[in-house]
């Protein structure tokens, strides 16, 4: 790749991360942030340029030439700045902008309008990529990238497909994929694309396109990879957004999940919301307790407490009594490498993870988030079905598209649900149509535009 200008605003991890990377292959860096404190450090460490200042401060901006990076990276601890400093450089003449959030109900439920209103080319959640490395791990799933569709109700995974697994040895339409799924594509190791039939099947080394129920592609993702597992108990450690997350991800993968909270009011509240889970108050980092609570049995053991040395001391413990399967979550990125090393246990920053996904998708050309078809994105696109819509009424085997299109959902009465052949399409519908940009105008045709785009 060529010499690029990158502006990086936050000093934090994710930045310096960023920033000592990009520097290191030669391209220009300037790195905000408003901590005075942080500029011995950056320039200690970096071969980069620093300002201090704002993100959120035009004359900031300017002094870092935003308007000549090819892009610029919000990656601050405060979200509000971070967007606001999106919609800031953009609007000085920034090509591109990628903003990190903290939360993810942001991504999930309004991934689009904040990237709209905030003009954000790449919007991710910290949240979202950790609780996707700790599923990989403790439920042995290759999801590398996931997206979220109508509101959250329905997801779309791209995974990595292992030797031995049901989806590489058998054909697509005789893998036993659950219905409210669909393969929407095949990716070759070398980027090929293939929109698949029936009769295709995946290969070990591929990637694939799914799109589905969260249950559903659980159920995709156990076909995918042949160390898939389903456990019985799981201790969590840590009752906080990341934890609350992470279950949400195990409900339906786990015979039984007990939390121990040290807080009283928090495991108050996660007993209140999660009334079918066992809920201790109680310290994770006491032998006793995790004594008294099984933690010897478990198949999985997840710290995800707001304190690294609470995480790694309680995982030591559980260890120590028996638990198998040991995830820690780590901010400080030196203190994961030590911990991967001297302990058998999965580490997880989610301050890395976050600026290897900012990093992939430089190293992509700065590609869309998920698939690229033929160096030119496929979008996801709502369409309402209107009167005058030709497929209006027609059963989806009766309405011809090409094949670089396909309806992906149907959203009846705030309801999403992946559609069957049979499926008719009735007036009032809004479907989710997986399209090649060259054939917007096919889509067009058959579900014509009568208000505005609406992003799925």
């Amino acid at each position: 790749m060529k010499e690029q200008r990158y502006v990086v605003m936050g000093a934090g991890e994710v930045g310096r991360y960023l920033a000592r990377s990009l520097s290191a292959d030669g391209h220009r860096v300037a790195l905000i942030d408003d901590d005075p404190s942080k500029r011995r450090l950056v320039e200690d460490e970096l071969d980069v340029a620093y300002l201090l200042g704002s993100g959120t401060h035009i004359p900031t901006l300017e002094a870092a030439e935003v308007g000549k990076c090819d892009l610029f990276v919000a990656a601050s601890s405060s979200d509000e700045a971070n967007l606001a400093a999106s919609l800031l450089a953009k609007s000085v003449g920034a090509k591109r902008t990628a903003v990190r959030v903290q939360t993810s109900e942001d991504i999930t439920r309004f991934r689009h309008i904040y990237e709209k209103t905030f003009r954000a080319d790449l919007l991710l959640s910290t949240q979202l990529l950790t609780t996707t490395r700790v599923l990989n791990h403790v439920l042995g799933y290759n999801t590398l990238e996931v997206e979220y569709l109508a509101g959250g109700s329905l997801q779309l995974r791209r995974m990595a497909v292992e030797a031995g697994a049901a989806i590489a040895e058998h054909s697509l339409a005789d893998a036993n994929l659950p219905k409210d799924s669909l393969v929407l594509a095949l990716i070759s190791r070398d980027g090929r694309i293939t929109v698949p039939t029936g009769s295709d099947r995946a290969k070990v080394g591929d990637d694939v396109l799914v799109i589905g129920t969260p249950e559903a592609i659980d159920a995709v993702e156990r076909r995918a990879s042949r160390h898939s597992r389903r456990l019985g108990l799981v201790v969590i450690a840590g009752g906080g957004a990341t934890a609350v997350s992470v279950i949400h991800g195990l409900e339906n993968q786990a015979a039984r999940i007990k939390v121990i909270e040290a807080e009283r009011q928090r495991a108050e509240e996660l007993a209140s919301q999660f009334p079918e889970l066992d809920i201790v108050h109680g310290d994770a980092t006491d032998m006793s307790v995790l004594s008294s609570e099984g933690v010897g049995d478990a198949r999985a053991f997840i710290a995800l407490s707001g304190n690294d040395e609470t995480n790694l001391m309680a995982c030591l413990l559980a260890q120590e009594l028996g638990a198998r399967r040991l995830t820690a979550l780590v901010q400080k990125s030196e203190t994961s490498t030590l911990w991967r090393k001297v302990a058998l246990l999965d580490v997880v920053s989610p301050r890395t993870i976050a600026a290897e996904r900012i990093r992939s998708y430089i190293d992509n050309d700065y590609g869309p988030q998920i698939v690229s078809f033929e160096n030119g994105a496929a979008e996801f696109v709502q369409r309402r079905v209107y009167e005058q819509s030709p497929a209006a009424g027609e059963r989806l085997d009766d309405v011809e598209v090409p094949q670089g299109l396909i309806v992906a959902a149907i959203v009846r009465s705030g309801q999403a649900r992946i559609p069957r052949g049979d499926d008719q399409l009735r007036v009032g519908d809004d479907v989710i149509l997986f399209i090649r940009r060259s054939e917007l105008d096919m889509a067009q045709l058959l579900f014509p535009d009568l208000e505005s785009d609406t992003p799925a």
